[in-house]
């Protein structure tokens, strides 16, 4: 949600210097552009009068190829391919408080059931204090400009001592089974928070959420009176759908022409929080997203994909995609390095030669029998 507008720049790519003088500086290490992602524009999706302002994406898993978007203030859902130019379900609700302000949304499983997940928690002024998180069971794109609608519930709850936050991002993982939300702050550290999701909550309760962690420090990066103070104002955030990586986005408060991007690789055995709490991966996603104004939405299609997109000012939103660079076939060395050939394996590209199967930096994969 807009807290106010700022005024659209000339859409450069900013060269890397102009930062050299001051790096953000996050958790002690300083950010370095990442060159092995590849981002280009898929789409552009043609909804300006459906959804003004796009806070919310996550990818079907019902019906694979489409990406689900939610809006700010309208209430609405939609599916759409990643072209954007086909609107393939809306989606309306019965039965939900009257609570506006719906900042983000992500996908999940729970009792080997697809779900999807919608925040109402926005605050700008951290004076409204109900704060929700809406779900439903993900339903199957069928047809072509059709309006469904759907009974949903919701879980109501509250920030520890009751304590009130702006929050635009929201994530699900697979693996604990557990919603987290991220509080969006200005010139600050954000804070994380963890709820278990459940399907017997009552409405009626209000369930408090456990701290987690905080997430980015205050750097020098900028200039004049109101310098950009680092990593904060997170806007979306996702995990991947096998739990082992997580992107944090946030949107840059003096230079709408760049955000950045972080990613984190989840080690073995981790819980998220673990994995948050320390540094993150030694090569974070720097994104210059010279056209994502309003950059408010992400999420990850596997391993290898992701997506954003973004309100913008006056036209229709793009919709970005990001996919990880694969190494060429002749920097493998396996053993025996013949009739080797690209295999896509549960979503994640392998080199499979006569001797076994390898990862593209060629390392051997042992698998299960």
């Amino acid at each position: 949600m807009k807290k106010f507008l700022l005024s659209l720049s000339v859409a450069i790519f900013l060269p890397l210097s102009l930062f050299a003088v001051h790096p953000l500086i996050y958790f002690g290490d300083t950010l370095e552009w990442n060159t092995d992602w590849v981002k280009r524009q898929c789409g552009t999706l043609i909804t300006k009068s459906t959804l003004p302002e796009i806070s919310g994406i996550a990818c079907s898993r019902v019906t694979p190829g489409y990406i689900w978007m939610q809006s700010d203030d309208y209430r609405n859902v939609i599916a759409a391919d990643e072209k954007g130019d086909k609107r393939y379900l809306k989606i309306s609700f019965t039965g939900l408080p009257d609570r506006w302000d719906w900042e983000d949304m992500c996908g999940g499983v729970y009792n080997d059931t697809n779900y999807l997940f919608v925040g109402a928690f926005g605050d700008n002024n951290e004076t409204e204090g109900n704060y929700y998180i809406i779900y439903f069971q993900e339903p199957e794109i069928v047809s072509s400009v059709t309006t469904q609608t759907i009974r949903a519930s919701y879980i109501h709850f509250q920030y520890p001592e009751g304590k009130k936050h702006n929050c635009e991002a929201m994530m699900y993982d697979n693996r604990e089974q557990m919603l987290y939300v991220i509080t969006k702050v200005y010139y600050n550290v954000c804070q994380v928070f963890k709820m278990p999701f459940r399907l017997d909550y009552d409405p009626s309760d209000i369930v408090t959420l456990e701290y987690v962690c905080d997430l980015g420090v205050k750097s020098d990066l900028g200039s004049g009176s109101n310098p950009d103070k680092g990593f904060h104002l997170v806007t979306a955030a996702d995990i991947s759908p096998d739990g082992k990586y997580i992107l944090i986005k946030n949107q840059n408060n003096t230079n709408s022409t760049y955000c950045w991007v972080l990613l984190w690789e989840r080690l073995d055995g981790e819980s998220v929080a673990e994995t948050l709490i320390r540094e993150h991966h030694p090569a974070p996603l720097r994104c210059y997203n010279v056209a994502e104004w309003q950059g408010e939405a992400i999420c990850w299609l596997d391993d290898d994909t992701f997506y954003t997109t973004s309100d913008e000012d006056t036209g229709n939103p793009p919709i970005y995609k990001y996919t990880r660079k694969q190494q060429d076939i002749e920097t493998v060395q396996p053993t025996v390095n013949t009739k080797a050939r690209l295999t896509l394996i549960n979503n994640v590209m392998y080199v499979s030669c006569t001797d076994g199967l390898y990862t593209l930096d060629g390392r051997k994969v042992e698998r299960a029998e």
